[in-house]
C-alpha cells in the first residue's frame, strides 16, 4: 500500500503528506496552509477540476467577497464552454452588489456563451435599479401590461 498523499494547493500534484515543500514546484506548503479562508477561495478558482471551482464560486459569493469580483471573472473567461459555471460567476458577482458591477460588464462583453452574457446584462440592469431593470416590453399578468 502507498503511503498517504496530500494534493499540493499551488499546483494540484499528488505529493507525500509530510511534505513542507513540494517536490513538483517548489511551493511552502506550510505557508499555503496558514493562508486565510478567501485566498484559499480564490486560489481554488483556478483548480483544474470543475466542481472545485464552482464550490469556491458559490462561496465567495455567499461571502460577498468583493475583492473577488476580477478573479471571478477571470475564471469565468478561462472556462469558456463552461456555461454553467459561467452561470454561477454570473450569480455570485450580482451578490456583490455595486463591486461586482464592472466585473458583470466585462462578461456581459466578452464571455463566448451568449447565456452568460445574457445574464451578466440581466444582473448588471437589476442592480441598477429603476425602470432599467425591467424588460422593455412587459409580460402578460404584469401590472405594466
Amino acid at each position: 500500500m502507498a503511503d498517504r498523499e496530500q494534493i499540493c494547493p499551488a499546483c494540484f500534484r499528488l505529493i507525500p503528506a509530510e511534505a513542507h515543500a513540494c517536490p513538483a514546484c517548489g511551493a511552502d506548503l506550510d505557508r499555503l496552509w496558514a493562508r486565510d479562508y478567501r485566498d484559499k477561495l480564490l486560489a481554488a478558482l483556478a483548480h483544474p477540476l470543475a466542481e472545485v471551482r464552482m464550490r469556491a464560486i458559490l462561496a465567495l459569493g455567499l461571502r460577498g467577497e468583493a475583492s473577488a469580483a476580477q478573479s471571478l471573472v477571470d475564471c469565468a473567461l478561462r472556462h469558456p464552454v463552461d456555461v454553467v459555471e459561467g452561470l454561477a460567476v454570473v450569480a455570485a458577482l450580482a451578490r456583490l452588489g455595486g463591486a461586482g458591477r464592472t466585473a458583470l460588464h466585462t462578461l456581459a462583453e466578452v464571455h463566448a456563451a451568449q447565456a452568460v452574457r445574457a445574464a451578466a446584462r440581466q444582473a448588471t440592469k437589476s442592480l441598477q435599479g429603476g425602470p432599467h431593470a425591467r424588460d422593455r416590453h412587459p409580460r402578460r399578468g404584469d401590472p405594466a401590461s
